[in-house]
């Protein structure tokens, strides 16, 4: 079963965080990220959450958990990091 995170933060810069954040895809696919999506707040752009879809549990929480994963989030500008949410999908609709 896919699983679905959000996390929001504070950043330094954006931009500079976003540099970061898109080097960082082949790294984010081999640990199981399947899609994503960037959001930023519309008031203050150095906040941002993001929402990606994983294939499983187990690989989001041991990907979180990674060294390498603490020290690019911090090289990339990250000062504040708001709460995680490891959430599987029960509905959803278009209209």
């Amino acid at each position: 079963m896919v699983t679905h995170i959000h996390v929001g933060f504070k950043v330094k810069n954006y931009s500079q965080w976003k540099e970061g954040y898109d080097a960082s895809v082949e790294q984010r696919k081999a640990n199981g990220e399947l899609s994503f999506q960037v959001f930023q707040d519309v008031d203050d752009p150095n906040l941002v959450s993001v929402i990606s879809v994983q294939k499983s549990v187990d690989q989001v929480k041991a990907f979180m958990e990674s060294p390498d994963l603490k020290d690019r989030m911090q090289s990339s500008g990250i000062v504040e990091m708001g709460e995680m949410f490891i959430m599987k999908e029960k509905d959803s609709g278009t209209w």
